[in-house]
């Protein structure tokens, strides 16, 4: 179960940074689009609308990947904790496995 959440942590932070990434530049596009086409004689400035929906593109494209980052950077360590505590039970029982044949020897001894 571990490697599958790692796994699933490492796709969605690498699907989150192309998705914001591609936001990011999408928008960006259409804004130098916008800034380019203002500086011609006779055509519409670049309003206060383009300069706000630019900005909040640079907030969704952020969150986008910040919250990719945030969630596949949990289930990796989620997947982690796992190996980890796969380790310890193996441990554990490897331990109490041998601790009877300890306990049948040291009692031997005794009589």
């Amino acid at each position: 179960m571990n490697r599958y959440l790692t796994l699933l942590g490492v796709a969605i932070i690498v699907f989150s940074i192309a998705g914001g990434s591609i936001e990011l530049s999408n928008s960006y596009n259409q804004y130098q689009s916008h800034f380019r086409v203002s500086g011609t004689p006779g055509t519409n400035p670049l309003t206060m609308l383009d300069e706000a929906q630019w900005q909040f593109a640079r907030l969704v494209g952020g969150g986008i990947i910040m919250g990719g980052l945030i969630s596949g950077s949990m289930l990796m360590a989620l997947g982690w904790i796992g190996r980890i505590l796969e380790q310890l039970r193996d441990a554990l029982a490897e331990e109490l496995r041998e601790a009877p044949a300890a306990t049948v020897q040291t009692s031997g001894l005794q009589s």
